[in-house]
């Protein structure tokens, strides 16, 4: 009988996990329906379910230019609050409405060349949207696409105490050099708190990061997005005046609480898509270090201890990620400001699983936009506090270099 608690409790962590699983993967459909637990989708958004946009936990892609109709997987504009278009462009609507516009984006190729004459192609994107439905975007408005991140080891990232996020930021700006990563603090909730998920570090929790993304990419409302309407603007009218999935046996939202919950448990639970070990390949280790690239990309973490969720709880992790936003110069810059980053400010994004993602997809998108095809082209792209990493990395004999992108490949 003294089993029987922590039984039922793993059993409950069990069904609530298949249950948040299930709604992460759930195609969401227009309001009214029968059944109000599925509806509210959009009026307008770019996705029906969460793994539309993260398959199998996965990240996105761009478009392929030489595709004709390709959308990518989960690429997005992002928008600096432009009057009718509001934050994000929407390309896809519900019956009876029109999209934003349809995100492309266009590739201006340019040779780099290592000293020893080995060469690699990058690409310059330029992201449009075409037929754009509610008239031209304000001439103030400034476009940054965006690929969905993967979801997979966030509930470890999320166990990592603030307080040691601030204090390794501290630490390098003590330390003097060109490497001195910011916390984006950000107010949620009334209160200021370290942001750690998305590429600009904006969301300080799974929930608010899941939040955003129902309002932003499906449409609907949250605890902490409660607009039903999702990124509608008040220009567009139709979209406002449209019906809506609110309920009051849902908290009056389309997504309460219980469900955000369901699926940050399911989300929280997902382990790193690579090792969760130290990694093993010690001469590995030291080149990473020796160039310069676990300045940024720290190599481990420890988690608080957490008797709430105990397989997350005092473990020694490696995401090879500060969680710090860094300026990487401005190539990389996108001219949109979000909280404390500038546009040419990027968190340190964790490389735990590049491995299976490459063997996976045959062939990665890599940076905030996926413009980067290999490990090599993502180096090559970074700036700023990264600048001396990648000229020490361009140095490198041939060998070296592929030891060093075996072994991130290999986090």
């Amino acid at each position: 009988m003294l089993l029987a608690a922590p039984v039922a409790a793993q059993a409950a962590d069990s069904l609530d996990n298949r249950i948040g699983e299930a709604l992460f993967r759930r195609m969401w459909v227009a309001a009214p329906t029968a059944t109000q637990a599925a509806d509210g989708l959009g009026p307008l958004y770019n996705a029906r379910s969460c793994a539309t946009c993260h398959p199998r936990g996965a990240g996105g892609r761009p478009p392929d230019p030489a595709v004709k109709g390709d959308q990518g997987v989960g690429y997005a504009i992002k928008l600096n609050n432009d009057p009718v278009y509001g934050r994000q462009i929407q390309s896809n609507a519900i019956l009876g409405q029109v999209i934003e516009g349809r995100p492309r984006v266009s590739y201006r190729e340019e040779t780099v060349r290592f000293p020893d004459g080995e060469t690699v192609r990058l690409r310059h994107p330029t992201p449009v949207v075409e037929d754009l439905g509610y008239g031209p975007l304000a001439e103030a408005t400034v476009m940054s696409a965006r690929v969905p991140p993967r979801v997979h080891g966030m509930g470890l990232l999320d166990r990592i105490p603030a307080g040691a996020i601030e204090a390794e930021a501290a630490r390098q700006a003590a330390a003097g050099g060109p490497v001195a990563g910011r916390v984006n603090h950000v107010t949620v909730d009334g209160r200021r708190q370290v942001g750690r998920f998305g590429w600009k570090a904006m969301h300080p929790t799974l929930d608010h990061q899941d939040s955003e993304a129902f309002s932003l990419d499906i449409g609907m409302s949250t605890p902490s997005y409660p607009e039903p309407w999702g990124d509608c603007t008040p220009a567009q009218t139709a979209c406002r005046n449209a019906p809506h999935g609110d309920s009051k046996q849902f908290e009056g939202l389309e997504i309460p609480s219980t469900v955000i919950g369901l699926i940050d448990g399911y989300l929280r639970d997902l382990p790193p898509d690579g090792s969760l070990e130290a990694p093993k390949d010690k001469a590995g280790t030291a080149l990473f270090a020796d160039a310069g690239c676990a300045a940024c990309h720290r190599p481990s973490w420890r988690t608080a201890e957490d008797a709430e969720h105990p397989a997350l709880s005092g473990r020694d992790i490696f995401p090879h990620s500060d969680l710090l936003l860094h300026d990487l110069g401005p190539a990389l810059g996108d001219r949109l400001p979000m909280g404390e980053a500038n546009g040419s400010d990027w968190r340190t994004t964790p490389l735990w699983g590049l491995n299976r993602l490459a063997a996976r997809d045959g062939q990665l998108s890599l940076l905030h936009d996926g413009r980067a095809r290999s490990v090599t082209e993502a180096i090559l792209w970074h700036g700023g506090e990264a600048e001396a990493a990648k000229e020490r990395f361009m140095a490198m004999p041939a060998g070296e270099r592929k030891r060093l992108v075996r072994y991130v490949l290999g986090l």
